[in-house]
């Protein structure tokens, strides 16, 4: 007979990525870039040439959220090498950014953490 009072056993696995913290400031600097771009892509109208220091600090962004997600996603070097090169691409770039980022949502979202419009927090 079984006790009507125990607490629920479960049999899951949970499973603790190791690279949850990595992937999770990975991503906020790859938003960060996705953010800055639209915002040089705007303000090119407005104040010129000056803009391409906006777009210039994007791509540092892009590359450095582009490094360290990678090594969250257990990229290979030769993976993370290609996403980098792909940066120098415009429209690319932007694309590889985008789906990057679902990526690094779905695995944070399995991971328990919620993530909104500027990253994830637990």
């Amino acid at each position: 007979m079984s006790n009507p009072y125990q607490s629920p056993q479960s049999r899951v696995a949970q499973t603790i990525d190791s690279n949850v913290e990595e992937i999770a400031a990975g991503q906020k600097l790859v938003i960060y870039a996705i953010l800055a771009y639209f915002l040089a892509a705007f303000s090119r109208v407005a104040i010129g040439p000056l803009a391409f220091v906006i777009l210039f600090a994007a791509l540092g962004l892009a590359i450095a959220g582009v490094l360290k997600l990678g090594s969250g996603l257990a990229y290979s070097t030769v993976n993370k090498a290609i996403c980098v090169a792909l940066m120098f691409i415009p429209l690319l770039g932007l694309i590889m950014l985008v789906v990057l980022n679902s990526k690094a949502t779905s695995r944070l979202r399995a991971a328990g953490y919620t993530v909104g419009l500027l990253g994830a927090r637990r």
